[in-house]
């Protein structure tokens, strides 16, 4: 009982400081952070189940002493000591704390588990008396232990509730078949907090004033902009879906940002960033934050089974065109066919069925680290070419100016957009292009086009934020500068003609577009004969192999992130962990 009782005081002082949030935010800032695990809820699990098996064992062997002394009375009898009657309730509670999160998630809604969660309060203050203070050294550590961790929860907890929560008054909600997102506009303190990524605390009161639910963030190229994804997953979702039918703009609370283990991210070179459904959300932070500093490869393995989404996040995707980019679709319902087409011209690969990541991460590390094929050695994407069809049709539509039929900044704008979407781009796309492509900031030119890259990230949060009409001179502006000062981007600025485009699009593919969706996949901007790392072959056992010989200080540049819910997925990674020591960081939020 005694040995129990002491191997128990650990993994209790953990359990609580585990979820004391805004302490784990700020020792992230500091050189401590480096000796710590980085998946705080993971070892907040692993205590909960710990101390649930040690006040089993501390209870049987109590029982077994006390028939043993013929004393069972005492489980009930306060008049001599409290300890039988504070161990009872310990004993009451624990399952109930414990059981429903760990094995009863489908069978209990998430707010009914939540709610007995909170009975670790009647379980602390049970801990607390179980043995007086006078019995140190032989035991009643408790008493000292369990009020300081309730103390600097409660403290933690206040501190997050007034000064890490805000209201946002003008959120505006985008209503899709199967979820809905949420566009934040975050104030300066919340920036501070967490410039990129982590996940927050969502409170819709106009819903249910008493329930805060976890998301993760991604941000726009704006600064102040949020975004988050509810997928119709559970009773409150549903809710939230069902009170939504049309999109709207509602106030909301929301308490963070906090860290995540997708933070954990920006020490690898390699990063591998894998997700399943609506994980895909970090994995978009990670990558737009990489993309604006080019700093290291990013390969994307994304498995999702509703097209819905799909859809939408194909439209805030932001990629490494050095890394792969796969997105394996598992669901039942057919995609539209240009889905197939509009990403296969922007460097991103759409595959049907499961990947099966114990081939593919070994052959994406394979491709890359043996350098017989890396993505940025492909033929480059057609962006380049897209633009400058656009600011040709733009000279055109300026040159009407001054006649009857001249337009407007706006309908210029949107003319440009529908070129843009007919060769298969989304405008803000292009402009993120603009935004992130090294030549533009390097140009040889002596006049720096740095000023390009800066208007073209408010362009691009303009465009996001509210449409054309905040954004249609000042890109009008930025586009007739690219034309002006930029003559070494992709090839020479030749005019480029929309049928002179689509005559070199259809000759690089060698086949004119079928119908069926099938031949619309095996189209792509690189080569026929490319090497496709989610395919079975003769190379397979090679990048197997090569993994294995591979040195520690290679693999170790290289680091899985997972968000998803998908044990199998977790299970996987967990196995690569294991056999090839690369570095695993999970994010879930399936409590």
């Amino acid at each position: 009982s005694r040995l129990s009782a002491f191997s128990m005081s650990p993994p209790m002082v953990l359990i609580f400081t585990t979820k004391c949030k805004a302490l784990i935010n700020w020792v992230e800032t500091t050189p401590a952070s480096m000796y710590l695990l980085k998946d705080y809820h993971e070892l907040h699990v692993y205590c909960g189940r710990y101390i649930a098996f040690d006040i089993f064992v501390h209870t049987l062997f109590h029982l077994l002493r006390y028939a043993n002394q013929g004393n069972l009375y005492l489980v009930v009898d306060t008049s001599l000591q409290r300890t039988g009657l504070t161990g009872l309730i310990v004993v009451i509670a624990t399952p109930l704390i414990c059981f429903p999160m760990l094995y009863f998630k489908q069978a209990i809604s998430y707010e009914i588990r939540k709610a007995a969660h909170y009975l670790f309060y009647l379980f602390a203050i049970g801990m607390a008396l179980h043995v007086p203070p006078a019995a140190i050294p032989n035991g009643g550590f408790c008493a000292y232990i369990l009020p300081f961790c309730i103390i600097l929860y409660t403290l933690d907890t206040l501190y997050v509730w007034f000064f890490m929560t805000e209201r946002i008054d003008t959120t505006r909600f985008s209503v899709l078949p199967t979820g809905v997102q949420m566009t934040m506009e975050v104030s300066d303190r919340f920036q501070r907090r967490g410039k990129t990524g982590g996940f927050a605390y969502v409170c819709l009161p106009w819903t249910t004033k008493n329930q805060w639910h976890a998301f993760s963030l991604f941000e726009s190229a704006a600064p102040d902009l949020r975004y988050v994804f509810m997928l119709n997953t559970g009773n409150w979702t549903n809710a939230v879906h069902e009170a939504l039918q049309r999109n709207t703009v509602r106030p909301v609370w929301v308490c963070g940002p906090f860290a995540s283990p997708y933070g954990q991210a920006k020490f690898f070179d390699n990063q591998i960033l894998v997700a399943s459904g609506i994980g895909i959300t970090p994995a978009l932070s990670v990558i737009r934050s990489n993309v604006q500093k080019a700093s290291r490869r990013i390969n994307l393995i994304w498995t999702t089974r509703d097209p819905h989404m799909l859809e939408f996040f194909l439209e805030h995707l932001v990629l490494d065109n050095t890394g792969w980019n796969l997105i394996f679709y598992t669901g039942k319902e057919p995609l539209d066919p240009v889905i197939f087409e509009l990403n296969n011209t922007s460097g991103v690969q759409i595959l049907t069925g499961r990947p099966d990541l114990m081939t593919l991460i070994p052959s994406i590390v394979h491709s890359i680290e043996s350098e017989k094929f890396v993505p940025d050695e492909a033929p480059g994407c057609r962006k380049c070419e897209v633009i400058k069809v656009l600011l040709n049709r733009l000279l055109e539509l300026d040159s009407l100016k001054g006649k009857m039929y001249a337009l407007g900044d706006d309908d210029k704008l949107r003319t440009l957009r529908s070129l843009a979407s007919e060769l298969g781009y989304q405008l803000t796309d292009l402009f993120r292009h603009l935004e992130g492509n090294d030549d533009l900031s390097h140009s040889r030119k002596s006049e720096p086009l740095s000023t390009i890259n800066e208007d073209a990230e408010e362009v691009t949060a303009s465009l996001l934020q509210g449409g054309l009409d905040n954004a249609a001179g000042h890109y009008l502006k930025i586009i007739r500068q690219f034309g002006e000062k930029t003559n070494d981007f992709g090839e020479k600025n030749e005019p480029v003609t929309m049928n002179e485009y689509l005559e070199k699009e259809a000759m690089a593919r060698k086949s004119t577009m079928k119908a069926s969706v099938t031949n619309l996949f095996r189209m792509s901007t690189l080569s026929m004969d490319m090497h496709k790392p989610w395919e079975k072959g003769e190379g397979t056992e090679e990048a197997i192999k090569f993994c294995k010989c591979q040195e520690e200080a290679v693999l170790s540049t290289w680091g899985m992130l997972y968000c998803g819910g998908a044990p199998a997925v977790e299970k996987q990674l967990k196995e690569i962990n294991k056999k090839y020591k690369i570095t695993l960081n999970s994010e879930s939020f399936s409590w």
